[in-house]
C-alpha cells in the first residue's frame, strides 16, 4: 500500500519539476544577460575608475607645475616691475643731470663769450709781435652766435686758453725785438725792450734816439726819452749777452 502510494507522488513531482523548468527558461535568459551588463558595466566602471585615478593624478601635477610657473611668473613680474621702477629712477636721474648740464652748458656758453669778448678787446693792446703770434688763434674765435653753435663749445674754450696762454708766456719773459719805429718824420730800425706787457724801451743803432714805450688801445703810447739812450742799449746788450752783466736802471711807470 505504501509502495503504491509513493510511485505516484514521485511521479508528480518529476512532472511538477518539468513544468516549473519550462515556465523559468526565459526568466534565466533574462538573468543570465542582465548578469553579464551588470558585469561589463561594472567593469566599464573600474576601467573608468582606474582611467580618472590617472587623470586625476596628471592633472593634479600639471596643476602642481602649472602653479610653480605662475609662482614664477609672480616673481618674475615683481623682478621687472622693480627693475622698471628702478630704470624709471635712473632715467629720472639723467634726465635731472641732463636738465643740469644744459644749465652748466648755457652758464659755460655765456663765460666763453665774455671770455671771447675780452681777449679781442686785449689785442688791440699787445705789441705786434703778439699780435702776429695770436692772429691764428684770434681769427678762429667766433664772430657770432651762429659761428659760435658751429664751433662747438669746448673748441671755443681751447681758442682761449690757447690765446691766453701765449699772452701770459709773453707777459712772464723779457723779450727783445728789431722793429721800425717812427720817430719824428721817418721810420727808424731800433731795438725793442720788453718788460712782459708792463712796458718797453726802444734805442736805435746809433744810440742816439730812444723812449719809452706803454701799452695803449691801437698801439703802444711812445715818449721820447733820447738821454736814456746809452741806459737802454746797455741794458739790452747785457740781455743779448753783448756786454757784460750789470744793474741798469730804467725808469718804469705802469698805470
Amino acid at each position: 500500500m505504501t509502495k503504491i502510494k509513493v510511485l505516484p507522488l514521485i511521479a508528480a513531482g518529476f512532472a511538477l519539476a518539468s513544468s516549473s523548468a519550462l515556465i523559468s527558461a526565459p526568466e534565466l535568459g533574462q538573468t543570465r544577460a542582465t548578469l553579464k551588463e551588470w558585469v561589463e558595466l561594472k567593469k566599464l566602471v573600474s576601467e573608468e575608475k582606474s582611467r580618472w585615478t590617472v587623470e586625476k593624478q596628471t592633472l593634479n601635477e600639471s596643476i602642481d607645475l602649472l602653479t610653480q610657473e605662475i609662482e614664477k611668473l609672480d616673481e618674475q613680474i615683481v623682478s621687472m616691475q622693480e627693475e622698471a621702477d628702478a630704470a624709471q629712477l635712473e632715467r629720472q636721474s639723467l634726465n635731472n643731470e641732463d636738465d643740469e648740464l644744459r644749465a652748466a652748458s648755457a652758464v659755460v656758453k655765456q663765460i666763453a663769450t665774455d671770455l671771447e669778448s675780452q681777449v679781442i678787446g686785449l689785442v688791440d693792446y699787445f705789441p705786434e709781435s703778439l699780435k702776429d703770434k695770436l692772429k691764428l688763434l684770434t681769427e678762429r674765435i667766433p664772430k657770432n652766435a651762429k659761428a659760435a653753435d658751429s664751433v662747438g663749445l669746448s673748441t671755443r674754450l681751447q681758442y682761449v686758453i690757447g690765446i691766453l696762454s701765449e699772452i701770459e708766456k709773453f707777459n712772464k719773459q723779457i723779450t727783445v725785438e728789431e722793429t721800425m719805429q717812427q720817430i719824428g718824420d721817418s721810420d727808424v730800425a731800433v731795438k725793442t725792450l720788453y718788460i712782459g706787457l708792463a712796458v718797453a724801451y726802444y734805442v736805435d743803432g746809433t744810440r742816439t734816439q730812444a723812449g719809452i714805450l706803454r701799452p695803449a688801445k691801437g698801439g703802444w703810447e711812445k715818449e721820447r726819452r733820447d738821454e736814456m739812450a746809452e741806459q737802454i742799449a746797455t741794458a739790452i746788450g747785457v740781455y743779448e749777452r753783448e756786454e757784460t752783466a750789470q744793474f741798469v736802471n730804467l725808469p718804469i711807470n705802469v698805470n
